[in-house]
């Protein structure tokens, strides 16, 4: 009798086994990794920051002279190649994609009425043929531009602004339309459960350029409204540093595990 129990017992535990294995295998994860778009060489809004034109490289190849007895004798491997060029993208979507890396995020910015470091995305990775390999989407980077960015005067240390990251109602509206119509209808814009993923990084630069908590939500749902009316379920929308666990105005995800 005992015998029975067990034997009856283990089958139950194999049973149990295989179907949980067959769980996990279907349970499949998506692995994305930042991309910082400044070390291109076509945007010339970079110029006043790094101005022998190759972008954030400038501080890489002058780290040594910039900061004399530091070791540093670093060197890209690939040299300092132009993110912005398709051949290159190609290059770093095939090395993340074998590696694992299936999604890459873009930072994006938005000064002065108009896109900021944006060609790594519109001329590199959009125009690289192999792009199919790699889903991407965008996180919206609107900190204010301190002038340490500004390399003519950064060792002077004053925090003045040069760029404001806020931005009112109506450039709000514009912006969303350019993103849905030029990046989100883009096949392989990242989704989840068909919603395409908008992350904001400063949320009380948003709040306050929008005028508040309260102007600020109602900007969240007009921008859902246009995303679904692009023909999209909703809009994924998420925020990223400075995400106290405050749900301000209607945000999906964050650092937090669930905003409040």
């Amino acid at each position: 009798m005992k015998k029975h129990i067990l034997q009856k017992a283990f089958l139950i535990v194999v049973a149990l086994t295989a179907v949980a294995l067959k769980m996990y295998a279907k349970k499949s994860y998506d692995v994305a990794a930042y991309v910082y778009p400044a070390y291109a060489a076509d945007d010339p809004r970079l110029r006043p920051f790094w101005p022998m034109g190759i972008g954030e490289w400038e501080t890489v190849m002058t780290m040594q002279q910039r900061n004399p007895g530091h070791y540093w004798r670093r060197y890209p491997l690939w040299g300092y190649v132009n993110e912005a060029d398709p051949a290159v993208m190609e290059m770093e979507i095939n090395q993340a994609a074998d590696h694992g890396v299936n999604v890459f995020i873009f930072d994006w910015y938005w000064y002065d009425g108009r896109p900021f470091m944006e060609t790594t995305l519109t001329n590199g990775f959009l125009k690289a043929r192999n792009n199919n390999r790699m889903q991407f989407y965008l996180m919206w980077a609107n900190h204010d531009v301190l002038n340490y960015w500004d390399t003519r005067i950064a060792h002077l240390g004053e925090n003045n602004i040069i760029w404001r990251g806020g931005i009112g109602r109506q450039e709000f509206e514009k912006i969303c339309r350019r993103n849905i119509e030029m990046f989100f209808s883009q096949p392989n814009y990242y989704k989840i459960d068909g919603k395409p993923v908008f992350m904001i990084y400063d949320v009380k630069n948003f709040i306050d350029g929008l005028g508040g908590i309260d102007e600020a939500a109602e900007a969240v749902k007009w921008f859902r409204k246009e995303v679904k009316k692009a023909g999209f379920p909703d809009l994924e929308l998420q925020l990223t540093m400075w995400a106290p666990n405050l749900n301000y105005s209607g945000f999906d995800a964050g650092k937090n595990d669930k905003p409040e």
